[in-house]
């Protein structure tokens, strides 16, 4: 028996019920989703969550995001099908990354599938590169803001930049987990070996752990940004635009999930 599994499980179930809705995703993202939490982080469940086609049918905006728990253990929160929807449409990893999570509570695979056809048909390698620009750069200037700083910041940073050498070999999301992506890019060997030494002293840190700044990192991670930074301004894309897809999709998942014995 897993206690933690069991609540999340739980208010998961309680939610459904309360809200009148069908959830078919539930997943964690965050640290744990990425392979790197350390042994006290919190959990940080992300479900999207579906209702009956009447609820869609209102010439009033409703509210599409649910939050069930938010505590020192907890982060439990989702977003209705139609949001989710939207936003692959907009290539925002954070749907790609939900979908691509193997720390799984729920996973209907007939409504996961289609979905993540979608997220690679409308992926957009540039907009998922800047925001792994973004986020790395803000990493970089959080450990530089101080002498000391949390191993995890370092990831926070590292990840993203794995990420975009990733997009930039292969044209398409990464693995949601950080070392296989490491495993599959071309990075520096002296890097990757540096980058597995300070991996093995955050599986024995606390969530806070604080170490001084690791020169090597930061001049890695300053040359990554750098050099993103201008090679992002070369990439190409052509948008997709076949909205009447996701449409069919969206409603396939409502009858699929409501209205199919």
């Amino acid at each position: 028996m897993n206690p933690i599994r069991d609540t999340i499980m739980q208010k998961l179930n309680e939610a459904e019920e309360k809200h009148q809705i069908k959830i078919p995703l539930a997943v964690e993202s965050g640290s744990r989703g990425w392979g790197l939490a350390a042994h006290d982080a919190d959990y940080d469940c992300r479900f999207v969550y579906v209702h009956t086609k009447d609820w869609y049918l209102s010439v009033l905006e409703k509210k599409d995001y649910l939050d069930i728990a938010s505590d020192a253990v907890f982060d439990i929160n989702g977003w209705d099908l139609k949001k989710f929807l939207v936003h692959i449409m907009k290539s925002n990893v954070v749907t790609s990354e939900w979908l691509a999570s193997q720390e799984i509570y729920i996973r209907d695979e007939a409504v996961v599938k289609p979905l993540q056809d979608l997220a690679g048909l409308f992926f957009n390698p540039i907009a998922a590169s800047y925001h792994y620009l973004h986020t790395a750069r803000n990493k970089l200037d959080e450990i530089l803001s101080n002498h000391d700083a949390k191993i995890k910041k370092y990831f926070y940073a590292l990840r993203p930049l794995a990420n975009l050498r990733y997009i930039k070999q292969y044209g398409k999301m990464p693995p949601m987990e950080y070392e296989k992506t490491l495993a599959e890019i071309d990075a520096p060997v002296e890097i990757v070996a540096a980058i597995h030494e300070l991996l093995a002293i955050k599986r024995e840190a606390s969530e806070g752990q604080l170490m001084p700044r690791n020169d090597l990192m930061v001049r890695y991670i300053q040359a990554e940004v750098d050099a993103f930074t201008e090679s992002i301004k070369d990439m190409k894309f052509v948008k997709c635009r076949l909205y009447d897809e996701a449409n069919a999709v969206f409603r396939g998942i409502i009858e699929q999930l409501w209205y199919c014995s």
